[in-house]
């Protein structure tokens, strides 16, 4: 047998690969990818169109929101994710909604590593009251939803990764703004709202203070000052400028508050009269210090046991009436109820 030839000649002997031959391969993927593309422009025209009704309120990719009205003052939510009309928002526990809002589709606002779609919905009327609706943003499937009553309410606070929550927003207990505490003229109690995983719950760590004397920390965080001005009773103070500056127009209208507190002429046949009182504990109570802020009710109204009796009693039916309750016990150290108790025993 004779011997193969030596390595280099066989590779001297290989030929060239053809150009003609690459060019017939691109070709036919040129031609595969134009077939496929005729065909998904067909099936595209062929599928029946998603049937949209209603105005549209806010969008996250394939998902939108539609408003579509039952009534001359009534709408409802239908939210589509893509061609599918997912199933209708049941409103009936809220009331009728006259109109939806978008209150934002760029920022998280249940940990869902994802931007999230915050509707608001206003009921209309003398009464108005908003609930606001979180939907998941790639899936459109309803989150939570909360009523918050007669409060406007922020769109939702990014925060940062050390924080027990992704993001929250500002707002105002509605049993400081709807039915005996309106009538009274109480002031507005702020608070943190955050979607907890089950449910909405107040954001202690962001309203509790912790002496007696000092401010619940989102009044003087940076990161709540753009929420806070889209609050319009706290744009007085959210507008003070640098911390400092906010801290001192904090420290006059608390002094402020405990000087009307003070010389309030009590009167258990005019509730009215109760309002610096309210006014005075609210501010307590919603950072978290509601035992020093009832101690120092009772020293200022010592000499008018009965009138005071009155005014606490007023104010613990008042506050037991809140939504949030639970969480503002835990927010005072589950002393609260106990406090309230003492003047106003549960019946």
């Amino acid at each position: 047998m004779d011997d193969p030839p030596p390595i280099s000649q066989q590779h001297r002997q290989e030929k060239p690969p053809r150009k003609g031959h690459f060019q017939a391969i691109l070709a036919k993927l040129a031609m595969v990818g134009f077939v496929l593309g005729c065909m998904g422009v067909v099936v595209t025209l062929l599928l029946p169109k998603p049937d949209y009704e209603g105005r549209l309120v806010g969008q996250i990719g394939d998902i939108h929101a539609y408003a579509i009205p039952t009534s001359e003052t009534e709408e409802t939510l239908v939210v589509w994710h893509g061609s599918r009309k997912l199933a209708p928002q049941k409103l009936d526990q809220i009331g009728s909604i006259q109109q939806f809002d978008l209150s934002s589709a760029d920022r998280q606002a249940a940990g869902t590593r994802h931007p999230d779609l915050v509707i608001d919905g206003w009921s209309g009327g003398m009464h108005c009251c908003l609930t606001r609706f979180i939907f998941d943003g790639p899936s459109g499937k309803p989150i939570g939803k909360v009523a918050l009553g007669g409060s406007s309410a922020s769109r939702f606070v990014p925060l940062g990764r050390s924080e027990p929550f992704s993001a929250a927003f500002l707002a105002f207990d509605d049993v400081t703004l709807d039915g005996q505490s309106f009538e009274l003229g109480a002031s507005l109690a702020p608070i943190v709202v955050a979607w907890n995983g089950t449910r909405f719950s107040l954001f202690l760590e962001a309203m509790k203070a912790t002496t007696a004397e000092s401010h619940a920390p989102f009044l003087l965080s940076d990161t709540f000052q753009e929420a806070q001005l889209e609050l319009d009773s706290t744009v007085e103070l959210s507008d003070a400028g640098a911390k400092g500056d906010r801290a001192k127009a904090l420290d006059l209208a608390a002094s402020t508050r405990a000087a009307a507190m003070a010389a309030a002429q009590l009167d258990p046949s005019d509730a009215t009269s109760f309002a610096p009182l309210t006014e005075f504990l609210n501010d307590y109570v919603y950072k978290g210090q509601a035992e020093a802020g009832l101690a120092a009710v009772r020293n200022a109204h010592v000499k008018t046991p009965e009138a005071l009796r009155a005014a606490l009693m007023t104010y613990a039916t008042l506050l037991r009436q809140s939504q949030w309750f639970d969480d503002l016990n835990r927010l005072n150290d589950g002393k609260l109820a106990g406090l309230l108790d003492q003047f106003d025993p549960p019946r």
